[in-house]
Parts: structure tokens; C-alpha cells; sequence
């Protein structure tokens, strides 16, 4: 892979692998993986997965048309920006081809377009986006918002587990992609509230206890963040009471960032964790574009 004439204005990401399948969507964050791989002088290569569940002779006609259209599209951007990208055109599953070549290169980030929004389908069956992040080991950015819009305010989700400590020095190192402010948001839940209330507790002492914790939770959240390279940002910390998804949905509404980061753990053997409730609910409904950072395989 080559490129040629990136600004590398940023640090932290060498390659990046941009995952495209045609649609408008896509073509966000086809622009938007180009303009950071300008910014970082990184490696870039983009790729088209056709899918191979049909006539051998229909496989090669679409991939040869899907080279065509990408070059068309991608090459203009990428003069403007001094790039030379790879295309890569693979036939398969586009999840499985998508995880196979993550494994081949290992790059720093991969980029992929949001997915489409059709509720039943994705409650049954899951999207591309979710497979891909659940699997590949990988930072991903999912792209939601037009390239031209800047990053300015990044948004991390921290729950006070080592995977959201791992995803806030992922966005460090490579400078959190551009955003120059900070916003870290944590969701606690008082566990002795329902208990409190079922026993008749006086409504003040509930209302005490509720701030006790809530108080709690700021503080480890403030000690977490002086452990880390990104205290220097001086980070504003929201700690807001509900569900985790709840919290993170209504702060982004209210803060309005660019970027939201979260920290991923994947799938274990007996149950989806956090992409399976809260990184899965936001990637669903933010309309901003978000930083998914797996756990380390």
C-alpha cells in the first residue's frame, strides 16, 4: 500500500482499511477514511466484498462494474487529498471477507459506513457493522455524518472497567481523531433505590443515598481520568443516573459531539455483553459517527 502526500498533521494511526458496499452511506465513509489517512499520512486500501451466493459469471460481472465505480468515486478524493489508495475487490460473505482481511493486515482503524436501518431485520439477524465489530478485533469507526463536517467534541462512554480505560488510550494515541474538547459520561444505577422504596424509606434518605453514589461514581470516574495521558484535556464528566444506552443516548442529544467512543468486549460463550446491550443500542440510534474499541483478542 502507498500514499503520497498526506498532511500527517495527526499521529498514532500508520494504516487504515476502509470497507465500502456502494450505497451512500458508504461513500461517507469512504471520504472520511481518506481525509484521516491524509491527516495521519497513513497507509490506506479500500474494499468491496461481492457477494458469491450467486452465478459465477454474475460474481465477476458486479465486481468488475463494483472496481469501476469505486475508482471513479475514490479517485478524485483521493487526488485532492495526494493519496494512492489500494482497491481491493473480494467475493464472499461480506462480514466473514471483512474479518479475513482485517486479519491479513491488521490496520490501525477500519472504517465502515453506518448500516442500514431496518428494525426487524436487525433485531433477528444483526447488521454487517455489528458482526464486524463483535469479531474483528479492530478499532472501527462507524461513519454517520457527511465527510466535511469536522471533528471538533468527542464523547467517551466509560462504565470504569478496563475495556473503557483500553478505548480511552486507543483515542489518545491517535489524538481522538482531530476533536480538540472532551466529554466523558458515566451512567450509574443506585442498586439499594428499589429496596429503599419497597421498605418504606423516608423519600430524603432515598434522595441522600441517591447523591452519595452519584457522588461516588464522579469521583472514581475523576481518578480514572488522572491515571490516564487524556487528563491533560481537561475532560468535562458528566455521571447521570439510569441505564447505560439511556444516559448515553440523551447526553449525545444534548452535547452534540462529532465522535462517540466506546469500548467493546465482544461476544462470550454463553452471552453478548456490552455490544450486545449497550454499544449495540447506540451504534443503532446515534446520528453522530462512533469509535468502537474491542477488547484485545
Amino acid at each position: 500500500m502507498s500514499t503520497k502526500g498526506g498532511s500527517g498533521s495527526l499521529s498514532g494511526l500508520k494504516s487504515i482499511l476502509i470497507a465500502t458496499d456502494l450505497s451512500t452511506r458508504s461513500d461517507k465513509a469512504v471520504s472520511r477514511g481518506l481525509a484521516l489517512a491524509a491527516a495521519y499520512g497513513a497507509t490506506v486500501r479500500v474494499v468491496h466484498v461481492v457477494d458469491d451466493d450467486q452465478p459465477a459469471s454474475l460474481v465477476e460481472d458486479e465486481a468488475s462494474r463494483a472496481a469501476d465505480l469505486i475508482e471513479e468515486y475514490v479517485a478524485p478524493i483521493a487526488k485532492e487529498f495526494g493519496l494512492t489508495p489500494d482497491i481491493d475487490i473480494w467475493r464472499g460473505l461480506p462480514s466473514v471477507a471483512i474479518q479475513t482481511l482485517v486479519d491479513q493486515l491488521a490496520p490501525d482503524l477500519l472504517v465502515l459506513g453506518a448500516h442500514r436501518r431496518q428494525f426487524l431485520r436487525d433485531v433477528f439477524i444483526g447488521t454487517t457493522v455489528e458482526r464486524v465489530i463483535r469479531s474483528c478485533g479492530r478499532p472501527v469507526l462507524m461513519v454517520n455524518l457527511a465527510p466535511e463536517i469536522p471533528y471538533r467534541k468527542a464523547m467517551a462512554a466509560v462504565d470504569l472497567s478496563q475495556h473503557s480505560i483500553d478505548a480511552l488510550e486507543f483515542a489518545s494515541r491517535i489524538s481522538f481523531l482531530g476533536c480538540e474538547k472532551l466529554s466523558v459520561v458515566h451512567a450509574f444505577l443506585p442498586l439499594a433505590d428499589g429496596l429503599m422504596r419497597y421498605a418504606d424509606v423516608e423519600m430524603n434518605k432515598i434522595e441522600e443515598y441517591v447523591v452519595s453514589v452519584a457522588d461516588e461514581a464522579h469521583a472514581a470516574v475523576l481518578h480514572m481520568l488522572l491515571a490516564g495521558d487524556w487528563a491533560g484535556r481537561k475532560p468535562d464528566v458528566i455521571v447521570e443516573e439510569g441505564p447505560a444506552a439511556d444516559v448515553i443516548k440523551s447526553q449525545v442529544a444534548r452535547v452534540k459531539p462529532e465522535l462517540v467512543i466506546l469500548g467493546t468486549r465482544g461476544l462470550s460463550s454463553l452471552k453478548q455483553t456490552l455490544i450486545g446491550s449497550v454499544a449495540n443500542a447506540v451504534l443503532r440510534d446515534v446520528e453522530c459517527d462512533l469509535l468502537a474499541v474491542p477488547a484485545p483478542r
